[in-house]
């Protein structure tokens, strides 16, 4: 979670956008590249992409699904009562997104880190509201 929360404004998001490389060095966050379906000019991560992208940096090793969808296969299932800190939260269609589960609210919203084309697009720490599709536990 530490690594994840260190990204927190750093990584535009850029839809379609997959890490190259672990970390930061050789990603080129935030250089300019072909715009996006958005228009959106600075190289970045998509909500998956950025997943892919932490898991990689803090373990050494990719997770093998490259979009929000493939995700439901990593992991181990586990149900929303039973989320922890660095579990993953999945929507499919018609609004697709992934985030990073951190804890509960005083609400009973999902704090959550993500990677969103919302008010910052940019990774941002945000809660969540609603059932997702799917939680899953990427790390034992």
């Amino acid at each position: 979670m530490r690594y994840a929360l260190t990204s927190v404004g750093k990584i535009p998001y850029y839809w379609g956008g997959k890490p190259l490389a672990p970390g930061y060095t050789g990603n080129g966050f935030g250089s300019l590249t072909v715009p996006d379906e958005d228009g959106r000019l600075l190289k970045g991560l998509d909500c998956s992409g950025w997943i892919n992208w932490v898991y990689w940096s803090v373990t050494g090793r990719g997770l093998g699904a490259q979009s929000t969808s493939t995700l439901l296969g990593s992991g181990t299932p586990v149900a929303r009562n039973e989320l922890m800190p660095g579990d993953i939260c999945i929507r499919l269609n018609p609004m697709a997104h992934v985030v990073v589960f951190l804890g509960w609210t005083a609400e009973g919203n999902m704090l959550c880190i993500q990677e969103t084309t919302g008010s910052s697009n940019n990774v941002e720490v945000g809660s969540v509201t609603g059932d997702w599709e799917s939680y899953r536990r990427i790390l034992e």
